[in-house]
């Protein structure tokens, strides 16, 4: 398995000196189909979009997606208990436990001087016998600022198509991508 850095942005000229500034944009509305049953996703991988019935930021699990918000390092208080320092981080982190996480996602997530939670976004497929098929990771700020992601490519796997894949989940979930 390779994992390749998959980092874009819009840019446009500031009107000043010359120099670029990043585009804002507001997060993807989801449109449903007639039924109210599952999101119209076209991203043009057809078996990503016809497999997600839903995309949304935060805590998920869904057809395509799993995601969770990961408490800092320094967290330590949870319904009234106190922990360890990194213990709620390793708690918020087994859900994806069975997954390779990529290294420089981990690095970010485990860095000891991070105060704030950070949302973690697995995206995947599935085979006809359940099997689930990983194809990219997305990490975001609590308030949904692109952070960084990965496109994971197998072999035998189209890398274009999971990069459009996972760059229109992207447009779902951040408010500056």
């Amino acid at each position: 398995m390779q994992i390749y850095s998959f980092k874009h942005s819009e840019i446009s000229m500031d009107g000043t000196d010359g120099g670029f500034v990043k585009k804002n944009r507001i997060m993807k509305k989801a449109v449903y189909n007639k039924y109210g049953t599952r999101q119209i996703i076209d991203s043009g991988w057809k078996e990503f979009d016809r497999q997600t019935n839903f995309l949304a930021t935060g805590n998920v699990i869904a057809n395509t997606q799993i995601s969770s918000f990961i408490r800092p390092w320094c967290e330590t208080e949870c319904n009234g208990f106190t922990r360890r320092e990194g213990e709620l981080m390793k708690y918020d982190l087994n859900q994806f436990g069975k997954w390779h996480i990529p290294a420089d996602l981990l690095v970010t997530i485990k860095d000891k001087n991070r105060k704030e939670s950070v949302i973690l976004y697995l995206f995947y497929t599935m085979t006809k016998d359940r099997y689930v098929k990983p194809f990219g990771w997305v990490l975001t700020t609590k308030d949904h600022r692109y952070i960084n992601s990965r496109v994971i490519r197998e072999w035998g796997e189209s890398y274009v198509k999971r990069s459009a894949a996972l760059s229109e989940a992207i447009r779902y979930i951040t408010i500056d991508k």
